[in-house]
């Protein structure tokens, strides 16, 4: 920027639109009385914008008068007139200030400690273990160092083989990695049995210790003993006395009833949404957008953000749902379309219910057809392990 240039931007200058019938006679008058002009544009015959001196811009107002011309300030520009907004908005500025400095003093602290990975381990004892180690909630984060709190908080907990502690924001995210403990740890002074965990028809059995009191092909109902820790002899007369351990596989039946009407109705959508947008700061709402939801029927989407601010997270956290209008519409359905729909919702909800890992053996469905309707049972024949451990009294 020119030494001209510098004069002009902290003196401050303005862009002028002027209209008038003659605008060469306007342009000669402005010279002549030493004013300076720049970056003149003809925009049509009887129109100009120009820049000039806002110390000047008096002055090219008595020329207005004497030649007719209209003329508007259309832009501000320099330091003269940054100042001024500066001036005028002070206490906003300092407000603004003071806001950056709590978001960032905010930001510096812990607010929140999330542990994952403990699956045996109770999340207590490793908030305590952290917290002896010197982090909890509240602490600044500078003044923690992750590496000698990992240390210090695994030697606390024994089943603990390691842990990962990092930063998100002002979240201090704790992974928990538990240790396989080998099988001379277990009690061996404990008594139990082998039960059934839910009814079945026994596939498999191994006994490593204990008693079976059932075998391959035998029914058996949720709590019947599979493999006793009290070893008899063949008249029944107690040897002794153990801990029971053995692998006990089963067939087990999962069953789901689904009913469809020929006169199927439905819900879609139609296209119309809305929104809401706020910010939750110390527990509270502040809308930044707020739409009246009058739809009679919705689905409703959350999304949750944290908010940055100059590259640090805020503990302020951006919430937008969004909102989808529905309507009901209905469809005629012949009986074959109403049973595909009724197994396949029956299928749906059976391999939402049903744990994990499980083998499917077999499947049965059963259909019925009534006045206007449908119904569909669905039977999944699956194999799974049911022994579960039961402590002696």
């Amino acid at each position: 920027m020119g030494g001209k240039k510098v004069r002009e931007f902290i003196a401050g200058f303005v862009t002028v639109k002027v209209e008038v019938l003659n605008p060469e006679k306007f342009i000669n008058m402005v010279s002549r009385y030493g004013m300076v002009m720049w970056d003149i544009e003809r925009v049509n015959f009887t129109t100009l914008k120009l820049k000039m001196r806002y110390d000047q811009y008096r002055k090219i107002k008595t020329i207005a008068r004497k030649t007719g011309a209209k003329i508007k300030i259309v832009n501000k520009h320099g330091a003269h007139f940054i100042f001024n907004k500066l001036r005028r908005r002070k206490f906003f500025i300092i407000g603004l200030i003071i806001f950056a400095a709590a978001i960032f003093y905010l930001s510096s602290i812990v607010w929140k400690i999330e542990i994952t990975g403990n699956k045996n381990i109770e999340t207590r004892r490793i908030y305590e273990a952290l917290k002896k180690a010197g982090l909890s909630e509240g602490k600044f984060k500078h003044s923690i160092k992750l590496r000698e709190v990992e240390n210090a908080a695994t030697k606390q907990i024994n089943e603990i083989s390691m842990m990962n502690i990092r930063f998100i924001g002002t979240y201090a995210k704790v992974e928990v990695v538990e240790r396989t403990m080998p099988p001379s740890l277990i009690q061996r002074d404990k008594k139990s049995n082998i039960i059934a965990s839910k009814d079945g028809k026994i596939t498999r059995i191994i006994a490593l210790q204990g008693q079976p009191k059932v075998k391959e092909g035998d029914i058996v109902k949720k709590g019947e003993i599979l493999i006793s820790g009290i070893v008899t002899d063949k008249n029944n007369v107690p040897l002794n006395i153990t801990y029971a351990m053995g692998e006990i596989k089963a067939e087990t039946w999962y069953d789901c009833t689904e009913e469809i009407n020929l006169d199927y109705k439905y819900e879609i959508r139609t296209g119309q949404t809305k929104q809401k947008i706020y910010l939750i700061i110390g527990g509270k709402r502040v809308y930044l957008k707020n739409d009246r939801i009058n739809f009679g029927k919705y689905d409703k989407i959350e999304e949750k953000s944290a908010v940055s601010l100059a590259g640090f997270d805020t503990p302020i956290e951006k919430v937008t749902e969004y909102y989808f209008e529905k309507v009901e519409n209905s469809v005629k359905l012949s009986y074959e379309e109403a049973y595909q729909m009724a197994i396949e919702k029956a299928e749906e909800k059976l391999k939402k219910d049903m744990p994990q890992g499980i083998k499917i053996i077999d499947k049965k469905v059963e259909k019925s057809k009534e006045e206007g309707k449908v119904k569909v049972r669905v039977l999944y024949i699956s194999e799974e392990d049911i022994g579960e451990e039961q402590e002696m009294k």
